[in-house]
């Protein structure tokens, strides 16, 4: 009972302070806009914290394109130029939900899915205060969150004029971030992307 008890404390203060949390990862991007400070938070997503320091580990976020960044809603990147390093990824289960994590954040990171169990290699930063839609979809689960400094200093200088991605805008084709042509097809219609130059814990 005492066991319970200290645990349930230490847990409440690494919610108020994630900075006592014992198992957070720190890892950092190079952008073209500046640096962005993650603080990982397995506790929050076991396998979905797993996969995203996986790809960390194997440089997967290597120059690649913040391609849907909507103001006031998410920020979307992950996807490689190409499909051979699509196939390395196969998807991971969903994890469960917790109800404190419910309404998502600004500046809280997900995997980005498109039904259960679909989790593979991209995600999104969530840039409203209170985006109601977020966090509702089974595999719509914080992994962490970019620090406050870099929400303000970096993310907050991303271009967001491309708009959401077709039909819904005129933004990039997700279809044309995957094959042969990716990077000129992005230089040559979206010369003003942003791209997460390298990634690595720190």
């Amino acid at each position: 009972m005492k066991q319970q008890l200290i645990a349930a404390v230490l847990a409440a203060v690494a919610w108020v302070n994630p900075a006592l949390a014992a198992r957070d990862v720190g890892v950092v991007y190079q952008t073209t806009k500046g640096p962005i400070n993650i603080i990982i938070r397995p506790e929050w997503s076991p396998r979905g914290a797993e996969r995203f320091l996986q790809l960390v580990d194997a440089g997967h976020f290597n120059r690649v394109p913040f391609f849907r960044c909507l103001d006031g809603f998410l920020c979307q990147f992950g996807y490689p130029q190409s499909k051979a390093a699509t196939k390395q990824w196969s998807a991971i289960a969903d994890d469960p939900k917790q109800p404190a994590l419910r309404q998502f954040k600004r500046g809280y990171i997900s995997f980005a899915g498109a039904g259960p169990n679909t989790r593979t290699e991209h995600l999104f930063i969530t840039l409203g205060d209170k985006v109601e839609s977020l966090g509702t979809q089974p595999w719509e689960t914080p992994i962490g969150y970019v620090a406050p400094a870099s929400m303000q200093q970096t993310v907050s200088r991303f271009n967001m004029s491309y708009g959401d991605i077709p039909p819904w805008g005129k933004g990039p084709d997700p279809q044309k971030l995957q094959g042969t042509g990716a990077a000129e097809y992005l230089k040559q219609n979206f010369p003003a992307l942003e791209y997460s130059q390298s990634c690595k814990r720190g």
